[in-house]
């Protein structure tokens, strides 16, 4: 097993590296921990990939874009490509943090899904910063130059990203929480529709909204917007298509046929397939038989 001669360690850091990988859609460029000596600085410089640093413990201060942050445990910041930036520890009592650097076509997107930008490059980590500091420990664990290891440093990176996209609401109270959904309303819509369809018989819309992780609200809302009808009655629409599908395809009867729709009592499915069509199961079954259909 070949070792990577881009990995370093000593007492007080520990330092991965690779080169970046512009056509991936993610990819792992620098990684590592550092407990810094006071008034240990870097820049003014410009970087190519994005960096992202948490705070473990002590304090420093990040200038960027003509402002100037003064940071502390639990924080986070990022250094964005193509930018100035200029960031040193403290002289009575330096950071120690840990960080990750990468590329891709995609990164630039997942961090502001994160709520890190160019414009806001600092923000809270909502969680302990330990978390993160685990998942950069696994990767420098898996240094070594092999395909298995550079698969894992790029799941582990994944981990990373969606730790941060997931933990920058988590210090909000409920009441205070406003709903940022990362899909478009039409993708969410076309899941729902997808999931009706495979689970009509037998789910309900909040089981709907919760397997693709909206509000009942919000799913509501969309349907109304892009259908102009409501999930459920959508729904009781295609178990009526259903039913009437299977009335004129098979030989089944209608309590059988109310069961597969999701109908437990086959009076409850009579009485709604006869507000829809305008005719009870049975007697749509005949007509369905005079016209040869």
């Amino acid at each position: 097993m070949e070792v990577d001669k881009n990995y370093r360690i000593d007492a007080n850091f520990r330092w991965l590296g690779s080169e970046i990988k512009a056509n991936e859609e993610l990819c792992l460029t620098v990684c590592g921990i550092e407990r810094c000596k006071p008034d240990k600085s870097y820049g003014p410089s410009v970087r190519e990939d994005y960096h992202v640093h948490f705070v473990l413990h002590g304090k420093g201060t990040l200038e960027i874009g003509g402002k100037s942050y003064q940071l502390r445990r639990g924080q986070i910041f990022v250094i964005p490509p193509d930018i100035e930036t200029y960031y040193y520890s403290d002289p009575e009592d330096p950071w120690h943090y840990t960080w990750v650097s990468f590329g891709g076509t995609r990164a630039g997107y997942f961090l502001e899904k994160a709520g890190l930008t160019k414009e806001c490059p600092v923000r809270e980590t909502y969680i302990e910063p330990e978390r993160f500091l685990e998942i950069t420990e696994k990767i420098l664990n898996h240094h070594e130059l092999t395909v298995a290891n550079e698969l894992i440093r790029t799941s582990l990176l994944y981990e990373i990203i969606a730790l941060l996209v997931e933990s920058q609401y988590e210090n909000r109270d409920d009441k205070d929480k406003t709903e940022v959904y990362d899909y478009s309303p039409e993708i969410y819509v076309n899941t729902a529709l997808e999931y009706m369809h495979e689970h009509y018989s037998n789910t309900r819309i909040s089981e709907v909204a919760s397997f693709i992780g909206i509000s009942r609200y919000y799913l509501t809302h969309i349907f109304k917007e892009k259908l102009n009808i409501s999930p459920q009655e959508y729904l009781l629409n295609y178990r009526m298509e259903q039913g009437s599908r299977l009335l004129r395809t098979t030989s089944l009867s209608v309590q059988a046929i109310s069961e597969k729709v999701g109908y437990e009592n086959p009076l409850t499915f009579s009485k709604t397939f006869k507000n829809k069509f305008g005719l009870s199961p049975r007697k749509y079954r005949e007509k369905m038989k005079e016209k040869g259909m």
